[in-house]
């Protein structure tokens, strides 16, 4: 796997979710909300300001080294799942082969922290064809100013079926990986736990409102 991590070095046309103007309407409301190079709080995020993004869009809260649940799902990662994604880890989207490389990923954009956008892969059947996008993770502080939340999206190049989706990370595809050169969180005291048990669904204090007629 290519992991892509000085991207004015290479041709931008190259990097995941460039092409994406979902993706990238994300991401430049993220980088308009960074203030003196310090990532952006949870408490920032206007839904009314990424109408584009907000159907493909979820906040993470990280509960362990690589697993994180969602606490805000949009609509179109609903239909991906057939069922409500909220307080799902962002794991149960992908397949099991997949999961110890998203742990990774997930890890390092709170950690170090880091900007994560990789290509994703949903296998097609005699029934339903193959279905490709992309995931970018942005991360979050939270009240407390550790950075323990993330802003993302999950955007797909066609219509999700009447089934669930799983995806993997696309093999043999470049992976954006942009280290931000900042340590602010605390993180690691977080314990490991050993299984994904699903909490009660919670609404979360930010409610993302599709309408998507």
């Amino acid at each position: 796997m290519k992991i892509v991590e000085d991207i004015p070095q290479r041709r931008r046309s190259d990097v995941p979710g460039t092409n994406d103007p979902v993706l990238q309407s994300l991401e430049k409301y993220w980088q308009a909300l960074r203030h003196a190079q310090r990532i952006p709080s949870r408490n920032d995020i206007e839904p009314s300001q990424i109408d584009r993004a907000l159907p493909h869009a979820f906040i993470l809260q990280r509960v362990a080294p690589g697993i994180a649940r969602m606490r805000v799902a949009g609509q179109q990662l609903h239909d991906l799942l057939k069922m409500d994604a909220r307080g799902m880890p962002i794991s149960t989207f992908f397949v099991p082969d997949a999961r110890d490389q998203l742990a990774g990923l997930i890890e390092a954009a709170f950690t170090e922290p880091a900007i994560i956008c990789a290509p994703l892969t949903s296998p097609g059947s005699l029934v339903r064809p193959s279905l490709t996008g992309n995931m970018m993770l942005l991360p979050l502080r939270d009240d407390k100013g550790e950075t323990s939340r993330i802003l993302g999206a999950i955007v797909t190049d066609g219509p999700a079926s009447t089934r669930p989706r799983r995806f993997a990370i696309t093999e043999g595809a470049m992976i954006r990986h942009d280290t931000l050169g900042l340590q602010l969180a605390s993180v690691q005291s977080i314990p490991r736990v050993p299984t994904e048990k699903r909490p009660d669904a919670q609404r979360p204090a930010l409610k993302l409102v599709v309408n998507n007629g």
